[in-house]
């Protein structure tokens, strides 16, 4: 194990945003439903920075422990930031996190909204993040 895999933090997913995560994970209308709260963080984080979201600051302290991010997630949040602050930024995972921190905070509020206000009965649960990335998609071209 990397010095850098040793020293990765805990996350901050914001404590305002603590009792819509639960939500999002144990209500059946989610497609977060079951799913852990590191799932929710990622798809936000990537939204927010897919759509040139202005990075939130995050209040709190950290939430997630760091076991709950596998390796391959982990270099998923190091190509994030390097593409937003350039190479340097992984020397310090507190730095890089806190990157992924900000982005995830910037997209949770607008991936709460459109989840918890999508009508269930004329759109699957299981498409509405499909719906998501698609929309994402044609905005940007």
């Amino acid at each position: 194990m990397s010095d850098q895999e040793i020293q990765f933090p805990d996350v901050n997913y914001g404590k305002e945003n603590k009792e819509k995560m639960q939500e999002l994970t144990t209500s059946e209308w989610s497609p977060f439903f079951g799913k852990d709260y590191w799932e929710v963080f990622i798809f936000c984080m990537s939204y927010a920075y897919s759509a040139k979201l202005e990075r939130k600051k995050v209040s709190g302290t950290g939430t997630m422990p760091p076991q709950a991010f596998r390796q391959e997630t982990r270099h998923l949040m190091r190509a994030l930031a390097i593409a937003e602050e350039g190479i340097s930024v992984i020397k310090n995972p507190r730095d890089y996190v806190k990157v992924c921190e900000e982005y995830a905070a910037a997209g949770f509020g607008e991936i709460y909204k459109i989840i918890s206000e999508t009508d269930t009965e004329k759109t699957p649960v299981e498409s509405i993040l499909f719906n998501i990335i698609n929309d994402q998609h044609r905005n940007r071209n």
